[in-house]
């Protein structure tokens, strides 16, 4: 399968425990280490054939015990290797979700899947310090387990029918849906291992469409094709939705886009509603024209190029995607219910989900073909990335945008509850 139809199948996991031979668990592993080489990983194992359950360490090489003192209930659980200092840099978090997203989609690959579990795991995190003498902070871990959950169910519904809105500029659908070509098993794309693993830059981008813009846009926020019956709180019960995981579903990413030249656009900055008109259906009919519900609207019709090149050094000729966060509220799901508030922490969530959404655009590039860099800010908070980003009109847009959603159901939270706060930039090269 393509990583294309990887993430068309991710869905929140919650089955038993498909004990994994060791070569397995070194497969997953080795892909989700190479978002991060530095990173060593710490594995919780159960009883296996070839080894016993316990507290493991991979260093990119060998699997080593630390203790068989503490044993998983799943297939496995994967803590990123991380140093607690006074202030954690975003850098740190921001590789921690790429990490994560890499294992996800590499668990998916051998017919797995994976919840984010969204509390501290205390005595994982005192167990692995007393042992190592290391003074390791685990603030969240993956689970990876047996998928309960069909793998892809169409949306067969009735799409809606719309006019489309000035400002709003539909983005191409995903390839793997084109045609139902990930329905039929005819989607032909770029291997998942080939996206980890082998790099390539064989082609330029293609500035005079969409359609790449709109791929990596998908791979990195977008959502799955789904059959919703009307109901996006089965929707996220079930386990669908966005393209990568998040703890209790409290997706907290909102891209921006800033546009110099593509496709005939006007110069500016653009928010990607990877929901579009409905929040439900995947497809709509829009001036008459079936297409999947995706777009970018325009907030200002500003020029960014020369400020933002002269602020971060870098250099960018067509679009650049900024990665923004939510830290007070994530914007939606289970987070908001009773029990979602028990179990989840929100304490740096934001910033790891951000390198979820950011391993999308990397890997989706990768599987496109095109060369890229990435920009981790260094002081996301700095009052002046306001006023550069103009994220004050930003926010305003995004919650006019909130206010006109169809369909929206009780428990979901499409706008915004606290300030943008910008993390990542990323450009084609």
């Amino acid at each position: 399968m393509s990583l294309q139809e990887y993430l068309a199948n991710r869905k929140d996991c919650s089955g038993g425990c498909r004990v994994l031979t060791l070569s397995e668990i070194k497969e997953i592993c080795n892909s989700a280490r190479q978002a991060e080489p530095s990173k060593d990983l710490i594995i919780l194992l159960p009883d296996g054939p070839d080894y016993s359950g316990g507290i493991y360490r991979f260093n990119g090489q060998e699997i080593t015990m630390i203790t068989n003192k503490e044993k998983s209930e799943h297939s496995m659980e994967v803590y990123p290797e991380l140093i607690w200092k006074e202030h954690i840099e975003l850098k740190e978090l921001i590789n921690t979700g790429l990490i994560w997203q890499y294992l996800s989609l590499k668990a998916g690959s051998i017919g797995l899947g994976v919840s984010q579990r969204a509390r501290p795991p205390k005595k994982i995190n005192r167990l692995v310090n007393s042992l190592t003498n290391q003074n390791y902070v685990f603030f969240y871990s993956v689970a990876v387990r047996e998928r309960d959950h069909d793998y892809l169910l169409e949306d067969l519904s009735e799409p809606l029918q719309r006019e489309l809105e000035e400002g709003i500029h539909i983005l191409d659908p995903p390839e793997c849906y084109i045609n139902r070509a990930v329905y039929k098993n005819q989607y032909k794309g770029i291997s998942l291992e080939d996206a980890i693993f082998n790099r390539t830059n064989k082609k330029n981008p293609d500035y005079k469409s969409l359609k790449e813009l709109s791929q990596i846009l998908w791979a990195c926020q977008g959502e799955n094709d789904h059959a919703t019956h009307g109901n996006r709180d089965a929707l996220e019960k079930n386990g669908y939705g966005r393209v990568h995981a998040s703890g209790c579903a409290g997706y907290a990413v909102y891209p921006l886009i800033f546009i110099n030249d593509l496709a005939n656009l006007p110069k500016g900055g653009y928010i990607y509603n990877p929901i579009g008109y409905s929040a439900l259906n995947r497809w709509i009919k829009l001036n008459g024209k079936l297409t999947y519900d995706h777009f970018i609207k325009i907030f200002t019709s500003n020029n960014f190029k020369t400020e933002i090149e002269s602020e971060f050094g870098i250099n960018f000729s067509n679009f650049i995607i900024l990665l923004c966060i939510d830290r007070k509220k994530p914007c939606s799901g289970f987070l908001h219910s009773k029990i979602g508030k028990v179990f989840m922490n929100t304490q740096y969530w934001a910033e790891i989900e951000a390198g979820m959404a950011l391993a999308g655009l990397q890997l989706q590039s990768n599987a496109l073909g095109l060369n890229w860099q990435k920009t981790i800010l260094s002081n996301p908070d700095d009052p002046k990335l306001r006023s550069l980003f103009k994220l004050e009109l930003a926010e305003q847009k995004i919650n006019e945008i909130a206010s006109s959603i169809v369909n929206l159901p009780k428990n979901e939270k499409f706008s915004l509850k606290g300030t943008l706060v910008p993390t990542v930039l990323f450009t084609l090269i």
